[in-house]
């Protein structure tokens, strides 16, 4: 990326923006920098900068934040914001620039008179020298990219790095260290939609876990939102690796423009097709298989009743990451079974925080799907116990059928707070299920306590957007709402706790 041009930085303050910012002006010692930011000031900049850059401590904030007012950049705040844009060659945006109403027509235009658009992710991939594995996907993406680190951390040699980064705020590789990396080292980047609406990411291995209604409002249609999705797969080309679901219909269409890319593709899901050369995950008679592509012979695993994270859902996710384990080249048979019988579950997904009375409370922050939620509704309730279910927060065009008929079929009783996606939610319930409304989570943690009876699961998990920039974000977290609800120890904070 040729970085000797008029370089402007739209959003300064959030995670991906003052990233830029402490590589091109801390480690590069580029000058002329213009950083632009919707704070009124510098003290609004510095409260926006505190509230989304949680993955440092709060004097670290401190020190990064006098770090960059004392680098060589014009900060252009308030009603100064995007005051020069027309002139930028270079412009570093959020993910999420689109979305807002003050970046248009200015950045429209300015990339209309020739300003090359970009992001974080793309700087990161192109000052990467080793080899780098990118996830995205409507449901899924974030277990799938952490159990892929986790395999890898398992079969990597002794001096080689695996580095994270991507949409988790608690694990962001920084850009010099990414530079610094060598060609031994792996890299594993989890990817929006909203990476991919204007962009196109090119990886060494690329990994759609599933396309499903979501996002429609960032696209504009479901055949943009596809698109955009299907793209990571489809750009690794010649020498590349392309995972892709067997089981899922919308990546089942794609399957052969994939397959005509040049991209060596490996499905997961389901059995080979006979005469199949492509790679393949799958589990028979109970046991994880594995087939590199050209090869007739399967590769035995682990048997999937050994596995730790529970649901089919997540059955899937360690397919998939067994896939890009193997396509980067990693496949020591009892490595990955030693890995696979101790992979983490991902904080905030279906994650236990608190049991008392025989009751469990179970937080899934990271459901903010309708699928995401169905998968993990009928996880819980595959061992039996009846749930309490909170949800709510905004849609995002999504099909709550799946959802609503796991609800129905799962749930002592459902506690609903106020949301679009809420309402689209108990459309597709049909007073199927017990219902009642409560105005705060604090009010749904209540009443939860007085309904959920022993062997029960109260279970949060939206279904929505929103939920936590709602309902949680600026108070205490869910983990310690219900501890100190119950009574319970509650000492440190979860890094699960961020904005979903």
């Amino acid at each position: 990326m040729d970085l000797d041009r008029r370089i402007h930085v739209v959003g300064a303050s959030g995670i991906e923006g003052s990233a830029v910012l402490l590589y091109l002006a801390g480690e590069r010692c580029i000058e002329g920098i213009v950083a632009h930011d919707f704070s009124a000031d510098r003290q609004a900049f510095e409260h926006s900068f505190h509230k989304t850059n949680t993955a440092w401590s709060e004097a670290e904030r401190g020190q990064v934040l006098e770090r960059l007012w004392n680098l060589p950049i014009s900060f252009q705040l308030g009603s100064e914001y995007l005051r020069g844009i027309e002139t930028a060659e270079l412009i570093f945006a959020s993910q999420n620039w689109f979305n807002y109403e003050a970046n248009r027509p200015a950045m429209d235009n300015a990339v209309a008179a020739g300003a090359q658009l970009v992001g974080v992710l793309d700087l990161a991939l192109d000052l990467f020298s080793g080899r780098s594995v990118t996830v995205t996907g409507s449901n899924g993406k974030s277990t799938t990219a952490a159990l892929i680190g986790h395999l890898l951390q398992a079969s990597v040699p002794a001096g080689s790095r695996v580095m994270r980064s991507g949409n988790d705020r608690s694990e962001q590789a920084a850009l010099a260290a990414l530079e610094r990396a060598s060609s031994a080292d792996l890299a594993v980047w989890e990817v929006s939609n909203r990476h991919l609406r204007d962009r196109t990411v090119v990886s060494d291995v690329a990994v759609l876990t599933n396309i499903t209604h979501n996002h429609i409002e960032d696209h504009g249609s479901w055949q943009a939102y596809v698109a955009a999705k299907s793209r990571l797969v489809l750009a690794p080309g010649q020498g590349g690796h392309a995972v892709l679901s067997a089981v899922d219909p919308q990546s089942r269409k794609i399957t052969e423009a994939v397959r005509d890319s040049g991209a060596t593709l490996w499905l997961f899901g389901a059995p080979p097709q006979p005469g199949s050369l492509d790679g393949a995950c799958w589990v028979e008679d109970g046991l994880i298989l594995l087939r590199e592509p050209q090869r007739r012979d399967n590769l035995e695993l682990a048997r999937a009743s050994d596995l730790p994270l529970p649901g089919e859902h997540n059955l899937l996710n360690l397919q998939a990451a067994l896939c890009a384990t193997a396509a980067c080249g990693f496949l020591d048979r009892d490595v990955l079974r030693s890995a696979l019988c101790n992979a983490p579950g991902l904080p905030g997904r279906l994650e236990l925080v608190a049991e008392q009375a025989e009751v469990r409370w179970v937080y899934d922050i990271q459901a903010t799907t309708a699928p995401a939620a169905a998968a993990g509704i009928e996880a819980i309730a595959a061992s039996g116990t009846p749930i309490v279910l909170l949800v709510g927060g905004e849609d995002k065009g999504m099909d709550f059928t799946e959802m609503a008929n796991a609800a129905a079929s799962s749930s002592r009783r459902i506690l609903a707070l106020p949301g679009t996606g809420t309402d689209a939610l108990l459309a597709s319930l049909a007073d199927r299920a017990e219902v009642e409304h409560c105005t705060s989570l604090d009010h749904g943690l209540e009443r939860a306590r007085a309904i959920a009876q022993p062997g029960d699961t109260v279970l949060l998990s939206p279904g929505c957007a929103f939920f936590y920039r709602h309902y949680i974000d600026g108070g205490p977290s869910f983990t310690e709402r219900v501890r100190r609800m119950l009574g319970l120890d509650y000492a440190t904070p979860h890094t699960s706790e961020q904005q979903t």
